[in-house]
């Protein structure tokens, strides 16, 4: 081990915090005033100006769309191949971010009656369990995606928007395609099909169908005999971006 990142401050729990590193191929390690992150691929960098590089990308996926910690404050840079470990400093404005929220929904259940104290106990640590598996799942689908991928930040940023329109929806849509000489390749890969296609295109864009929602301001017929409305359109939307979301993470662990 060469390099590592100290983690100054985090609104994490220790164990999560763990697993989300893990997630990204880091651990934990013992720093000089602080624990610090690590992963082998730190120790083909010569200098920790290029250290401290990586690492910010690594606070931006922690505190940026995501939402994941925005207390998550970098350290130094610890420097292993001495006999006495190194800290290099790097000071530096800390970036703004705004905190998009993602909500989920809960379901609150009851302990089966007639429990002995033991059977009791069993059963909310096993509930703990789940429901603590379940919030890691939801962090990571969000976290490995950004850190992976730089246009998934601004996908999760315009999805956090509380009123969507023609204009965010399709931007959204744009920046997963990429480039629409990817538009082929791409529905395919998400199957979607044209007339489908066709029928969100006519509600983002022509205020026909939505109004003063729509991208475009004039009006013309509709392409599709049944376009979406806005809701159905931010509906396919999300449930688009979850999909491309996941193949992110899903790339990511066929070529690790």
């Amino acid at each position: 081990m060469k390099w590592a990142v100290e983690i100054k401050k985090t609104g994490l729990g220790h164990r999560n915090l763990i697993d989300l590193l893990n997630g990204l191929g880091f651990e934990l390690v013992d720093g000089v005033d602080f624990e610090a992150m690590y992963s082998p691929y730190f120790d083909d960098f010569e200098t920790a100006a290029e250290v401290w590089a990586e690492a910010k990308k690594i606070r931006a996926a922690f505190t940026g769309p995501a939402s994941i910690d925005p207390e998550f404050v970098l350290g130094s840079v610890i420097d292993y191949s001495t006999a006495e470990r190194k800290r290099h400093m790097f000071l530096e404005p800390e970036p703004i971010y705004l905190k998009a929220t993602f909500g989920s929904a809960t379901l609150t259940l009851s302990p089966p009656s007639n429990l002995s104290p033991e059977e009791l106990k069993e059963w909310e640590d096993k509930r703990a369990e789940q429901e603590y598996k379940s919030k890691l799942e939801a962090q990571r689908e969000r976290l490995e995606p950004v850190f992976l991928e730089p246009r998934a930040s601004k996908v999760l940023e315009l999805l956090s928007a509380k009123n969507q329109t023609g204009e965010t929806l399709y931007k959204i849509y744009e920046i997963m395609e990429g480039h629409p000489s990817n538009r082929k390749e791409f529905q395919h890969q998400f199957q979607i099909s044209e007339n489908e296609f066709t029928r969100f295109c006519d509600a983002v864009h022509n205020p026909v169908v939505s109004g003063d929602l729509a991208r475009h301001a004039y009006e013309d017929k509709p392409k599709s005999d049944c376009p979406m409305t806005i809701n159905e359109a931010t509906i396919f939307v999300q449930v688009l971006a979850k999909k491309w979301l996941s193949s992110i993470r899903n790339k990511s662990r066929k070529t690790s």
